[in-house]
């Protein structure tokens, strides 16, 4: 035969049960944070100043569509490389077109290497940034990130977003939506001078 419980009885049993349940919780919640710390490879998450460019394979985008011709990303060591996230559909990107279009006149002749990585978000595609490249005449190698993987690696949220690397393809400078001219002649000069 059971024992009738007490109202008083019965509430410090729930209090007891709340406190027990506040406590575990957070422990749950550190031991599953730092279990999947610990199973990331090292350096998985640090692209930014100071870390290796990630390497990417890409297929070519010019003026007429799809080349047939691949990018590699790490071929271009040795050179500094002026590498830009970009959608045909940006405004920003639409805007920047010409002075970047500028500032690679006047730094491919110092050896600098021009990349745009072109995304496919909200209908962007090959023919789209195909018709960027004709309306905008812009000279310089694009690029097509087909699934996003590169604007991934890269941790892109907006475009343009721009990254300066060094001749060691590590990047030493990294801008994101509208920037002058002058900053990125500035960056490009120091990777330059590295």
């Amino acid at each position: 035969m059971s024992r009738r419980r007490k109202p008083g009885e019965m509430k410090r049993e729930k209090g007891r049960a709340k406190r027990s349940l506040f406590f575990l919780i957070p422990l749950v919640l550190a031991v599953a944070v730092l279990g999947y710390v610990v199973t990331q490879p090292a350096g998985s998450s640090s692209v930014g100043v100071g870390s290796i460019a990630p390497d990417f394979e890409l297929k070519v985008v010019g003026p007429n569509g799809l080349t047939g011709e691949t990018v590699k990303l790490s071929s271009f060591r040795g050179r500094v490389v002026f590498l830009e996230f970009m959608e045909s559909w940006c405004h920003y990107c639409q805007a920047l077109a010409p002075a970047v279009e500028s500032i690679r006149w006047d730094y491919e002749p110092k050896g600098v290497v021009f990349i745009s990585v072109a995304g496919t978000l909200n209908g962007a595609n090959a023919e789209s940034t195909a018709a960027f490249i004709k309306q905008y005449q812009t000279q310089w190698t694009y690029v097509l990130d087909s699934d996003n993987s590169v604007f991934s690696k890269y941790k892109v949220k907006a475009t343009p977003t721009f990254f300066i690397l060094d001749k060691n393809g590590v990047i030493v400078n990294t801008y994101q939506g509208v920037v002058t001219t002058e900053t990125l002649t500035s960056a490009l000069d120091a990777a330059l001078a590295a």
